[in-house]
């Protein structure tokens, strides 16, 4: 039997004007203790930076920035930091207690959470990560075990030890190292942790929300390698295939935060919060209008088998060895319960956003060669497999004009966009353009629910058309996958009309070909 030294337990002992009462935490930092601050008498969570962190100037320095990036955020919603400091060579920093559980313990405990309820909890979580941005303060590390839940129902964001701020511009963070926690990365954290941005965070709240609602983690395998590369790679579970169907609007809102480019996703907090009051009130999320047609470029994850290797052979160790000592899947937040909570009584993602195309050369089908390995001579596909970076089989739609509309009042902009949808009723972008251009001008003014309320109408006769169109293809798709026709089953999407080819209708017909065809299909 392997020896394993004994855990210290420093019960009872005093730290510098505090007593350390309990032992209730241990991760991959250190220890947490319920505390006493002696000359207030008050309750208090003291962190205890790990003896063989405290010996490397990195960590060290990161221990550091953690309490004073902490310390500057006062929100309702957000665990407070009180000190920092070190006596007799231990580094320490001390937050407040909260009395309550993690949002992980209350899943694990109870079960999947009710939709309104699950909606609150994550809304009060989004309000204290814009808190945070607003001051350029970045989480890194957003999970449910971070998520702490008050007797009361308010939610806590804790554990900031991974916050970066924006404006510091300390190397302290090691670029190429993806600090956070793997079931709940984004993409290109894992990559390079040190330039992610609050998109990352985004990714990581779409991630959670799909936990509370599903009781479960999207991926799992057999290590945090595998974890890390699925969510590069693999479409995100909806939650009918995690064995809770969930609400279509839902499923459009989780989809969007956790689109694997950060292109993709909400590129504010504002934005996020609008679409959830839409999304609680039963409608769909919205479509951003300057999103609607494919990005001209798409993050690429090159080399993300090696990155992810380095973070699996730095970080590795602590996201598994640590968790050892603690009942749940992910280290327990600095800011730990002081007794159990009781449940309230309250009532895919896709794959990597598409490349924008140049036109096929000689000889060329659009849709299946990587740009950046066509002409090369490799011939065929660039990446094979589906999960290697399949494109869609339609050609590119051709760049927009994103300012159809001259600029006029806008009752006469109004007038002039009414008119064309009267007369192209099908022409369901170019409709949803020409209103989202007249949105951009109406914000604080009388006309402004006047106008959403008819980009709303555009853009759900589009999502109608198009999902009916999706449905019909998927349908005459069947005989030809009976038949073992994969690309003739393939090519049929070849005429999927421009009018319906919007970033998410993309995305979904991506979603259903992974899904319909072998994993190992490559398109002749």
């Amino acid at each position: 039997m392997k020896f394993r030294p004994p855990v210290r337990d420093l019960s009872g002992s005093e730290l510098g004007q505090y007593r350390l009462v309990r032992k209730i935490a241990e991760g991959g930092m250190g220890e947490v203790y319920e505390g006493v601050q002696l000359k207030l008498d008050r309750p208090v969570a003291v962190k205890l930076l790990a003896e063989q962190l405290a010996r490397e100037p990195e960590f060290l320095a990161r221990f550091e920035r953690e309490a004073k990036s902490a310390a500057a955020l006062n929100h309702p919603n957000i665990v407070q930091v009180y000190d920092f400091g070190c006596a007799d060579g231990q580094y320490y920093f001390v937050m407040e207690l909260v009395e309550g559980q993690d949002l992980s313990l209350l899943v694990k405990a109870h079960g999947k959470l009710p939709i309104p309820v699950a909606l609150e909890y994550f809304e009060q979580a989004v309000l204290a990560l814009q808190f945070a941005a607003r001051h350029a303060i970045i989480h890194r590390d957003v999970k449910p075990a971070n998520l702490m839940l008050t007797r009361d129902g308010r939610v806590k964001v804790a554990d900031l030890g991974l916050a970066k701020k924006l404006t510091d511009d300390s190397e302290v963070t090691l670029t190429g190292v993806g600090m956070g926690s793997p079931h709940f990365l984004a993409p290109e954290q894992a990559d390079d942790a040190a330039h992610v941005d609050h998109r990352a965070d985004i990714y990581s709240l779409g991630v959670t929300l799909l936990f509370l609602l599903t009781g479960k983690r999207p991926y799992d395998g057999a290590s945090n390698f595998s974890v890390v590369l699925a969510h590069a790679n693999k479409p995100l579970p909806t939650g009918f295939e995690l064995g809770t169907p969930l609400p279509d609007e839902i499923e459009r809102f989780i989809k969007r935060m956790t689109a694997k480019a950060p292109e993709g996703r909400y590129q504010s907090y504002e934005e996020l919060l609008a679409d959830l009051q839409r999304v609680k009130a039963g409608h769909g999320p919205r479509v951003a209008w300057g999103q609607l047609l494919r990005h001209s470029k798409a993050a690429r994850f090159a080399g993300m088998g090696i990155v992810a290797v380095l973070v699996l052979l730095f970080v590795g160790p602590r996201w598994g060895s640590d968790r050892k000592s603690l009942p749940v899947e992910s280290e327990t937040p600095p800011a730990q319960v002081a007794q159990p909570n009781e449940r309230p009584q309250r009532t895919e993602p896709p794959p990597p956003l598409p490349t924008e195309r140049p036109l096929p050369g000689p000889g060329e089908r659009p849709g299946f060669s990587d740009s950046m390995e066509r002409g090369k001579g490799k011939g065929g596909p660039a990446m094979k497999g589906m999960g290697g970076g399949l494109r869609p089989p339609w050609p590119r739609r051709p760049e927009p004009d994103r300012h159809p509309l001259r600029d006029a009042p806008i009752p006469q902009m109004l007038a002039e966009a009414d008119a064309y949808a009267a007369a192209n009723k099908e022409e369901f972008v170019e409709i949803i353009h020409r209103y989202g251009q007249i949105e951009e001008k109406v914000s604080g003014t009388p006309w402004q629910k006047e106008v959403e309320r008819r980009f709303d109408q555009a853009q759900q006769k589009l999502e109608a058309a198009a999902g009916a169109y999706i449905k019909q293809t998927e349908a005459r798709m069947e005989p030809l996958l009976q038949a073992g026709k994969f690309d003739e089953a393939y090519q049929l999407w070849r005429d999927f009309p421009l009018r319906f080819q919007t970033m998410e209708t993309d995305q979904e017909v991506l979603q259903l070909l992974r899904r319909r065809l072998p994993p190992d299909f490559v398109p002749r």
